[in-house]
């Protein structure tokens, strides 16, 4: 009945949010600017006006996930009035919007698979999330294993993106439900 108007205004947030998805499950090397502005709905005018190139883009695209995960994530931990179980159930959640929402698994592993050689920037900023997701299980980990909580929640998170890369591969997602259980069990100490 009435033609779909063209978007007029878009934020730069609404624009992640279309990217990262895109991003997620072709990669950064397959998508070109062109493609990810006509996905997002706008003129690649518009798209060069948030992000002059690529790697802007991409600084940008890591930037976000990782203040989301890293917010939400020790929003949970921090969280004193939940039990270490619903801390848990809620990590699982998070985990679930995180690295299997969409297709791709975890993106920031894939984006560092894919440019920590183009750039050493996108190499610190890939470490901060993983040396802060890391910290977050050493954190849960510390009341029950006081000898090495450290090593322990390397090993976790080691697992659990094997677990991601695993599922990807396999098209199967009891490769990182498994990492999660272990997961669990090393916490909760069983």
């Amino acid at each position: 009945m009435f033609n779909k108007m063209p978007k007029i205004k878009t934020s730069k947030e609404e624009v992640l949010q279309s990217v990262i998805p895109i991003l997620r499950s072709r990669g950064i090397q397959n998508s070109s600017m062109s493609e990810l502005a006509k996905a997002c709905g706008i003129q690649k005018s518009h798209f060069y006006y948030y992000f002059n190139n690529k790697e802007a883009l991409i600084h940008e695209v890591i930037h976000t996930v990782y203040n989301y995960f890293n917010y939400n994530f020790f929003r949970i931990i921090k969280n004193d009035t939940l039990t270490l179980d619903e801390k848990l159930a809620r990590i699982k959640k998070l985990f679930d919007t995180v690295f299997t929402s969409t297709e791709g698994g975890c993106i920031m592993a894939k984006t560092a698979l894919e440019t920590i050689h183009l750039n050493p920037t996108y190499k610190e900023e890939i470490q901060l999330f993983f040396q802060d997701f890391i910290f977050g299980i050493q954190q849960l980990l510390e009341p029950a294993h006081s000898d090495d909580p450290l090593s322990l929640a390397e090993q976790i998170v080691q697992d659990i993106e094997g677990g991601i890369l695993l599922m990807q591969i396999y098209d199967d997602r009891k490769y990182l439900d498994n990492a999660i259980i272990r997961m669990e069990k090393i916490i909760l100490n069983s």
